[in-house]
């Protein structure tokens, strides 16, 4: 059963996704067959306070910051949106991402070892969809983190969501669906990078990430695939500045830029 993908993305983050959905799986630059450690959860021996753990120095968290992005260049073609840190607790904090029809929200974790998106959210990843079909994805298990408490020269980290959920069609049928969504990360220097926003000496990470769906329609197994890298500016004191993402998704090319316009930070 052949089916013609689109993905329907938002920069993070990745997040998301900070990568955007903030960084994705194959492209031009950097490595791809580096095999990556998985960093786990909290080290429960470590002397940093709740408090501690939410104080990053490349994603500042207090509540009210707020970030203004452009996106050009995607599937979706060109736009903007507002992430801002609508609710800060002693162990995470709750980024909304609002757009121009919609706004979506984002539960973080704070760790010892750094900070972990524990949904799909406002960040680069938002959903995706086929043809007129879309997902209802929710997060099962959450394993490493987004932005480590400290990044070092050449550090290698990663970051996967296990997913499961439905895909709705036309009509509204539903068909199961899980997956992971991974990204893993390296830091690659740093250097200055001129935004709308200003320009910033930046923290410059290489995300290589894999959104990899099965879903079942008519009794036949169908595979939902996209890969794509994406380089990610994360300034001090600032946050996400710009990001570049390459990918290809039902053999479809892309390039994307998302650049900060302005910024907010209490």
């Amino acid at each position: 059963m052949q089916l013609k993908f689109r993905l329907v993305m938002m920069p993070f983050l990745a997040i998301l996704l900070f990568t955007s959905l903030s960084g994705c799986g194959t492209g031009n630059t950097g490595n791809t067959d580096v095999v990556l450690p998985i960093l786990q959860t909290s080290d429960p021996n470590s002397s940093l306070t709740a408090s501690e753990t939410c104080n990053n120095a490349l994603y500042p968290i207090p509540e009210g910051a707020t970030w203004v992005y452009t996106s050009t260049g995607g599937p979706n073609g060109s736009f903007n949106y507002t992430n801002s840190i609508t609710a800060v607790r002693a162990d995470g904090f709750t980024l909304t991402s609002q757009f121009a029809d919609h706004a979506r929200t984002q539960e973080w974790a704070c760790q010892s070892d750094g900070l972990k998106a524990l949904q799909l959210g406002g960040g680069s990843a938002e959903g995706i969809s086929i043809q007129d079909m879309a997902t209802d994805l929710s997060t099962l298990e959450t394993t490493g983190v987004n932005i480590p408490q400290a990044v070092t020269t050449g550090m290698q980290w990663q970051y996967s969501l296990k997913l499961q959920g439905t895909i709705v069609m036309p009509g509204d049928p539903q068909a199961p669906a899980n997956g992971v969504y991974s990204v893993t990360m390296q830091e690659m220097g740093s250097e200055a990078v001129t935004v709308p926003a200003g320009t910033f000496d930046a923290v410059k990470i290489q995300s290589n990430s894999t959104v990899d769906i099965i879903s079942a329609f008519a009794g036949n197994e169908v595979p939902i695939k996209f890969n794509g890298t994406t380089i990610t500016w994360y300034a001090p004191g600032v946050g996400y500045v710009k990001s570049i993402e390459n990918g290809d998704f039902g053999g479809e090319a892309f390039s994307a830029t998302t650049e900060l316009q302005s910024y907010s930070i209490p």
